[in-house]
């Protein structure tokens, strides 16, 4: 589900995905050369000098923020990020709230960031809190959208956490939605996916919306 006042008919997305598919794929590895000749070729195109004292490093810097950072996620494997975990007969619900998220919109080439809240039910295993952080970074540093984090997160968790009820909510800031025109400049996009007994149980779900109650503004 999601709410914001985003009309959705700015979101054109390929009905369907690859299985196991994570954001947008990528076709290939990351060209560091042509990433800077484009950031270079993107300012002139702007009327700007490409090589002036304020833009000399300009193509390095972009670069290396969205290599290391804005698409970091690449590079990183869902499953190895998040571990095996350990043997454990525990089946209390565990949450870990207020991870700062962000991704980039595919549409037009501009960040997202949010927090996202983020639960599971164990199966069987227990997982360490940085490793769901680290879980969140490697599904949304990437080409992606905001709904298709939020699923990717929960079924993680579901598939290499082997969890038995997974839960996220993300809310974020679209940039694309508050630089457009007639904004109010303070919108927040809502998104949430339940899977396994979240998604079966009303009362689990119930309990995860309460115990973030307050969190979200």
């Amino acid at each position: 589900m999601s709410t914001s006042g985003h009309d959705h008919s700015d979101h054109d997305h390929p009905p369907h995905r690859q299985p196991g598919a994570i954001g947008i794929p990528r076709s290939g590895d990351f060209d560091a050369d042509a990433f800077e000749r484009a950031v270079g070729d993107l300012l002139r195109a702007c009327g700007i000098s490409a090589d002036n004292a304020h833009t000399g490093r300009t193509a390095q810097r972009v670069r290396e923020l969205w290599q290391r950072r804005l698409l970091g996620g690449y590079g990183l494997d869902p499953a190895e990020v998040l571990g095996d975990g350990f043997e454990d007969p525990r089946r209390d619900m565990v949450i870990v709230r207020g991870i700062a998220v962000h991704g980039v919109c595919p549409h037009h080439l501009v960040p997202f960031r949010g927090v996202a809240h983020v639960a599971y039910l164990p199966g069987g295993r227990l997982h360490g809190f940085g490793r769901i952080a680290r879980l969140v970074d490697a599904i949304g540093h990437r080409f992606t959208y905001q709904e298709w984090m939020t699923r990717d997160i929960a079924d993680a968790l579901m598939t290499h956490g082997r969890a038995a009820g997974a839960a996220c909510i993300i809310e974020a800031e679209q940039l694309c939605l508050l630089l457009g025109e007639d904004r109010r400049g303070d919108e927040r996009v809502v998104t949430q996916a339940f899977a396994g007994e979240f998604e079966r149980s009303a009362q689990a779900r119930n309990e995860f919306l309460r115990a973030i109650d307050g969190t979200r503004s």
